[in-house]
């Protein structure tokens, strides 16, 4: 019995104990968060969290709201988690993405994206996002944002600092034949995400102090008043040789952390990612995850609630483990049992 005990206390206290310890943080000094596997926690939580019931009804009500993108992200988890989709809803979302539909649907998102710099879905952020990388995108907000400025009205110091740093990283783009394509993808999907309404508070306070530490603003005015807004070229010109001067050494981090999440996950996803960002520290733990997960980061963090890959790493999913395997470590605690007791008949039988 004794040794029963030894065994459960290795087999289960122990790795329980250093889990509590891990998640507390008393162990960063000594274990490398990356050292623990990260994919069996996922997957232990989205078991006990979801169902092929639960993710087919996720799909069908995607479908009926024309989100297609939501579709796909809980199809991909269906996918991720051997959990196969009910089959009346995979015919549905196989004709949802037959080619004539998805033509139709990506030209119009598309193009209301590129005018507008605004969208619902992943077309629409990307005709938005083209609108950005050609600085129109930056233009139409410095003269919407500007004028105002100007006028002494309530403006947008997110959108207005970010278009000025996008011209800055457009030029640095061009001048070091694609250096600053990062960051120039970081502004424009944080300035699709600002409109799209899924940046928090939090973060947007934290880029907004950034900004401020970057630029002068009130310098910013002086030079959008001595320029004729409605002529883009020479707002242009003047922006540009205003940007010249202003420090992006602690801004192009963000940038670089939310292009990171766009290689990874898409702008659209990117974008609606942002929703589980409350400052910018946040930030490079979502670009953690989805340098691991891609697509499926979001519907992980909408399904389990948990918006980091540590935030896994908890004694519960060690539990939740530990019952997947429980017939096997019970199983394996027999058959020591069983050796044991043989052992001790083959000894009397001898003695």
């Amino acid at each position: 019995m004794r040794f029963l005990f030894s065994l459960v206390f290795f087999l289960l206290a122990l790795p329980l104990a250093f889990m509590l310890a891990f998640e507390r943080g008393l162990l960063d000094a000594y274990v490398d968060e990356d050292a623990i596997p990260d994919e069996p926690f996922i997957r232990a939580e989205l078991a006990s969290r979801t169902s092929p019931e639960d993710l087919s009804q996720r799909v069908d009500a995607a479908l009926a709201a024309k989100a297609w993108d939501d579709a796909a992200m809980y199809a991909e988890i269906a996918a991720f988690m051997d959990m196969p989709l009910d089959p009346a809803t995979q015919v549905r979302l196989e004709a949802e993405n037959a080619f004539a539909r998805r033509a139709a649907r990506n030209t119009s998102s598309f193009v209301t994206g590129f005018v507008t710099g605004t969208g619902e879905d992943t077309p629409a952020f990307m005709g938005a996002l083209a609108s950005d990388l050609t600085v129109v995108g930056d233009i139409r907000d410095i003269g919407t944002e500007g004028t105002k400025l100007v006028r002494g009205e309530d403006y947008s110091t997110m959108i207005l600092g970010l278009s000025v740093v996008g011209l800055a990283a457009t030029t640095a783009t061009v001048a070091t034949g694609g250096g600053g394509l990062p960051a120039r993808v970081g502004v424009s999907v944080l300035k699709v995400a600002r409109k799209a309404g899924t940046v928090t508070a939090g973060f947007a306070r934290d880029m907004t102090r950034l900004l401020n530490e970057a630029m002068n603003f009130d310098k910013l005015g002086d030079t959008l008043r001595a320029v004729d807004l409605a002529d883009s070229a020479a707002t242009r010109r003047a922006v540009t040789s205003y940007a010249d001067g202003i420090s992006l050494a602690r801004v192009m981090p963000v940038l670089d952390d939310v292009a990171a999440i766009e290689r990874a996950a898409g702008p659209a996803e990117t974008v609606r990612l942002m929703r589980y960002v409350e400052n910018t520290e946040d930030l490079a733990s979502v670009s953690k995850m989805t340098a691991k997960y891609g697509t499926k980061t979001r519907g992980i963090m909408e399904i389990t609630g948990k918006t980091s890959l540590r935030a896994f790493k908890t004694a519960w999913n060690l539990v939740l483990l530990a019952l997947q395997w429980v017939w096997a470590i019970a199983g394996g605690i027999g058959a020591l049992v069983a050796a044991s007791l043989g052992r001790r008949v083959m000894r009397r039988r001898r003695a």
